[in-house]
């Protein structure tokens, strides 16, 4: 019985040193396959010159004429729902003041009342809090959206006429760093203005 044991552990060793040896050659595989992708990648990049630059589409679109514009509009709106949640925020705390103030006075049945209204407000104004969200992200998306169409249309005649490989979005964080010289922020601002008074 003693050597059934045995033989049957030394099988499970043999497996587990089986199946960890075929994961070290498929990692060593995977990283030889890596490096000779990386190798050829640089290699027929450094054939061709690669030319990248970057641009803050977030700063084009609040500089330029028509994003200061619709900015400004957004503006507004956003006010006007803050505004709306601001006074829905001051009744809350007036019922809550309420409550504190009335809670040793009013029948356990009232009292249940006004908390339950209470509840049921702070719940309202969460939920109008999260539509005023959604509907702000959706206003801002219509009303940039046309302009950021213009703007990628702008960046690939820069893109063209002057040989770039890439140009990068900073504003989304795809660039790190990069010397200010490959910045093309200010030159898409005043093209888009003279395209687009």
């Amino acid at each position: 019985m003693r050597e059934r044991f045995d033989r049957r552990t030394t099988y499970a060793r043999a497996q587990k040193e089986t199946v960890h040896n075929m994961r070290t050659m498929q990692k060593t595989m995977l990283l030889v396959l890596t490096s000779f992708l990386v190798m050829s990648v640089a290699y027929k990049a450094s054939a061709q010159q690669v030319k990248i630059a970057y641009v803050d589409l977030r700063r084009a679109l609040n500089e330029t004429n028509q994003g200061k514009k619709a900015m400004q509009k957004l503006q507004k709106e956003k006010d006007k729902l803050q505004k709306q949640i601001e006074d829905k925020e001051k009744s809350i705390l007036a019922m809550q003041e309420k409550i504190k103030q009335q809670q040793n006075i009013l029948s356990q049945e009232a009292l249940g009342k006004q908390m339950e209204a209470y509840q049921k407000a702070v719940m309202e104004l969460q939920q109008t809090y999260g539509q005023f969200q959604q509907e702000l992200a959706q206003k801002e998306m219509k009303a940039t959206q046309d302009i950021l169409i213009k703007m990628e249309k702008i960046l690939a005649q820069i893109g063209k006429s002057d040989g770039y490989t890439m140009i990068y979005d900073r504003s989304v964080g795809a660039v790190v760093w990069a010397p200010a010289h490959l910045d093309l922020t200010d030159r898409l601002i005043q093209a888009y203005n003279k395209a687009h008074p």
